[in-house]
């Protein structure tokens, strides 16, 4: 067995595992030939270009030509395929004791190892950030998700360049690399078609990318790149669905690099948006898994279940005990018949996601095998980026922006899409007690870092014939930093001094390879101290020891209370993980003196890192203005078609005055079609000219108001003749605050034709997913029923011009601290009868 070792703990372990130095130059090949590679030391990025070998005379029959050796990593470094999934929890999955089937994570586990005390950061976007780069969030700017970034540099969402990445650094050795699925480390404010682009996967070492950017996609619909380019393949291709399509690229993708460069190894980032919500699966895995009827005894029952499990198969140990059902949420035999039928579709659409993405991984392992280099890969699956999610609220949701925007939707009202759930008519999330159940056996959940239940992943590990204790288990606390210094101990490519002439700081994970050696199984942890901060709440594990606070707000729901003082409001709590590895037994009334220690040890680590300032504030740093291509700019205009803005790039109508004008030219025999959108389906706004049924209503001019798929309020006017009109919309809102009513009016050739009042508006976001249009709509259609169309809906008129001028913020400090659960939930409107859903044309396919 031999592995490329960078560094490794001790002599005993380099012997252990038979590592070779990977420090001397290999040259392949006549040095001067085209055909001659060579390894680098890698110490400088990109390596300096070598002086010229040949010889140069007057004449070239005289010469000596001379090629530069291709640079390649050592010889024998495998294959890399890095996999993690979306808020999936870790007690959901078969190979941790859920009750989901995993065939593909079980399959990784059986071959190599499972880890089962590895962590993240307890939100998305953070631990992706400490993924590729090995080093701390804060470290890296990610101290929170961007959405909700400030200007401080543990928490801007800039990745700095003297932390570059694992992408960065694979490539520049020889390695061919790429990215499928959820981008959510590019900073919402640059993720315009104008850039920059270095701080997409494009400009971070991947060559090729595929996926979404954000914090969620439908899966029907998504927000799709190839590269920086928007693609919609979905158009015209109801059953299309992004899960399978992404394996399907992935698997090409790696066939055509070995088909054409063989021994080129490939550096595969496999992130799909599963199990984020919304909750997308096909049809066929909805009825598979409801038909297996694994959720119909409740969430408390369920935890039992699962706990059982992972003692029966090993993941916790006998001793462990089962933590106590948080008295905040619901007893499964306290609620209603109605609700248990609702929160069982729920959860059966949440599994058949997990099963779904599970097996469209599994098709993309098969792939690697199929092409004879499973012996020659290392596959790193992590269950999840952090702990499942409540952020469906307590009730669940049939659209995660109702959340987002602070608006429970009532059970009886979920039932409107009850028998749609999970089709493209929803973009749901299941109720919190769910995702408390899928942390099994720990407390808490997604966002809650103090926690296991928030930051605890299980991980499958693998690489034939270098893992020597397959199938084993590993306790050894390792954390997401860590991965990106296995990777390099493993392909023995050394981490940088400088790229692009940037001094890089060091990695600030260790690796994990040492765990590999069936010899060192019980071997301690050589990731001795780890820091957590999330929205201020935080833990310090030192030597087997965690000290956390107390989580002060719940993460489903928004909290109407100003938050405690950062430092002095809260609670620490103390574990010892050695032996209560699942924080059961506080021992901080005991141990005192311990919890100071602790406390002191946090406090180093945070200034190290950028951790500071500590900041406990969530709507207020929402809305916290940051650098962007719209910043202080009230007039914008356009004219012809342009889509595909997302709304950092576009002008924001949310809590404010404004006025619309579209100057266009109708052709003889009338128009229709979209003159201007933001969001979709699941809330946004659309002016356009009425598509009419048979002819007529046609032309009509019509601006629809999309109150989070719940309510819309429609103005319309008389059908346009051919000719040049001018359309105003004109908004008087009634704020100050935050997700205010006010008065609309609808204008033609200056006559006012319709007037109308809503008594709420979108307060936080609109769909993220969803973008600005122009001309078209590339999405999902902001009108249901009335004025129904079909996207992409193009304006067949002719815009000549088109202005949005915005009135002042109204957000008064005031209204800002009242919750936005204030804003009742409207009735929703009727939905039509659901299309018949065949599986997805993709589905499956080879």
């Amino acid at each position: 067995m031999k592995i490329r070792c960078r560094t490794l703990a001790t002599t005993a372990s380099v012997l252990a595992l038979g590592c070779i130095s990977a420090s001397a130059q290999q040259v392949t090949g006549t040095p001067d030939s085209p055909a001659a590679t060579t390894t680098i030391d890698g110490k400088l990025l990109p390596p300096p270009p070598p002086e010229f070998g040949g010889v140069i005379n007057e004449r070239a029959s005289e010469s000596k030509a001379w090629w530069a050796p291709r640079v390649v990593p050592p010889k024998g470094a495998p294959n890399v395929l890095l996999i993690m999934t979306d808020d999936q929890g870790f007690g959901a999955p078969s190979t941790f004791g859920g009750v989901v089937p995993t065939p593909a994570m079980d399959r990784i586990a059986a071959q190599g190892l499972r880890y089962t005390n590895f962590h993240s950061t307890s939100l998305c976007s953070p631990t992706r950030a400490a993924l590729i780069t090995g080093r701390n969030h804060h470290s890296v700017g990610f101290g929170v998700v961007g959405e909700i970034s400030t200007g401080f540099p543990g928490y801007d969402s800039i990745i700095p360049i003297e932390k570059g990445t694992i992408g960065t650094t694979l490539k520049a050795n020889g390695y061919a690399t790429s990215w499928f699925g959820k981008n959510h480390n590019t900073p919402s404010y640059q993720s315009s078609q104008a850039g920059p682009f270095n701080q997409w996967p494009n400009g971070m070492g991947f060559e090729y990318f595929y996926g979404f950017v954000g914090g969620d996609a439908s899966q029907w619909q998504p927000n799709l790149f190839r590269n920086t380019t928007a693609i919609y393949p979905f158009q015209d291709n109801p059953s299309w669905n992004l899960t399978t399509a992404m394996a399907d690229e992935a698997i090409q993708h790696v066939k055509q690099l070995k088909e054409i460069a063989p021994d080129k190894p490939f550096f595969v980032y496999y992130v799909p948006g599963g199990t984020h919500a919304p909750h997308h699966p096909t049809p066929d895995w909805i009825k598979k898994i409801s038909d297996m009827h694994l959720f119909d005894q409740g969430w408390n029952k369920l935890r039992e279940t699962i706990f059982a499990n992972q003692k029966r198969l090993g993941i916790m140990p006998d001793h462990a005990k089962l933590t106590p059902w948080p008295k905040e949420l619901p007893q499964w035999d306290s609620i209603g018949e109605l609700e248990k039928k609702l929160f069982i579709k729920q959860a059966d659409v949440y599994g058949a996601y997990l099963a779904y993405t599970d097996h469209e991984i599994g098709r993309v392992i098969q792939a690697v095998e199929d092409l004879g280099e499973l012996n020659n890969t290392l596959i790193i699956y992590i269950g999840g980026d952090n702990g499942a999610s409540a952020e469906g609220m307590i009730n669940g949701t049939p659209n995660e922006f109702t959340t987002f925007n602070g608006v429970p939707v009532p059970v009886k009202a979920q039932y409107l899409w009850y028998p749609f759930w999970g089709s493209d008519k929803t973009f749901p999330h299941f109720a919190a007690p769910w995702a408390w159940a899928m942390d099994t056996p720990f407390k808490w959940v997604k966002q809650v870092p103090s926690h296991f239940g928030g930051t605890a992943q299980g991980v499958a590990m693998s690489w034939p014939g270098h893992i020597n204790d397959v199938g084993g288990i590993r306790r050894q606390f390792h954390h997401v930093i860590d991965i990106a210094p296995t990777i390099l101990e493993a392909t023995g490519i050394s981490q940088p001094d400088t790229i692009d002439g940037i001094k890089q700081s060091p990695m600030e994970g260790v690796s994990m390879a040492y765990t590999w050696d069936k010899a060192n199984a019980n071997a301690k942890t050589t990731h001795t101290t780890q820091y957590f901060e999330m929205l201020g709440n935080r833990s310090i594990y030192h030597d087997g020891w965690v000290a956390a606070t107390t989580p002060i707000t719940l993460p489903w729901e928004l909290s109407s209370a100003p938050p405690p003082d950062v430092i002095t409001g809260y609670k620490w709590e103390l574990y010892n993980v050695q032996e209560d590895p699942t924080q059961f037994n506080d021992l901080a009334a005991k141990m005192p003196e311990k919890v100071k220690e602790l406390q002191a040890v946090f406090d180093v680590e945070a200034k190290k890192y950028n951790v500071l300032p500590l900041d406990n504030t969530t709507l207020a740093r929402w809305n916290t203005p940051r650098p962007s291509l719209t910043a202080g700019q009230t007039v914008f205009t356009y004219s012809g078609e342009l889509t595909g803005v997302p709304a950092s790039a576009a002008p924001s109508i949310l809590n404010k005055s404004y006025a619309i004008t579209a100057e266009v030219e109708i052709p003889n025999g009338g128009a229709e079609g979209m003159i201007v959108t933001e969001g979709g389906r699941f809330g946004g706004y659309g002016l356009l000219l009425s598509k009419g049924v048979a002819g007529l209503r046609r032309g009509k001019p019509v601006f629809l108001y999309n109150l989070l798929n719940l309510k819309r309020t429609v103005w319309s006017g008389p059908e346009l003749s051919a000719g040049k009109h001018t359309i105003v919309f004109d908004f008087k809102s009634d704020g100050p605050g935050l997700g205010k009513g006010g008065t609309g009016v609808l204008s033609v050739d200056g006559k006012e034709v319709d007037r109308k009042s809503i008594e709420h508006g979108t307060p936080i976001t609109f769909p993220e997913d969803e973008t600005f249009d122009v001309g078209q709509d590339t999405r999902t259609g902001v009108a249901m029923l009335e004025y129904r169309y079909d996207p992409p809906f193009k304006f067949t008129g002719k815009i000549n011009k088109l202005t949005f001028k915005l009135g002042p913020e109204l957000k008064d400090p005031a209204q800002a601290k009242a919750e936005l659960g204030p804003m009742p939930a409207p009735e929703p409107d009727p939905i039509e009868e659901s299309k018949s859903q065949k599986p997805p044309a993709n589905v499956g396919k080879k």
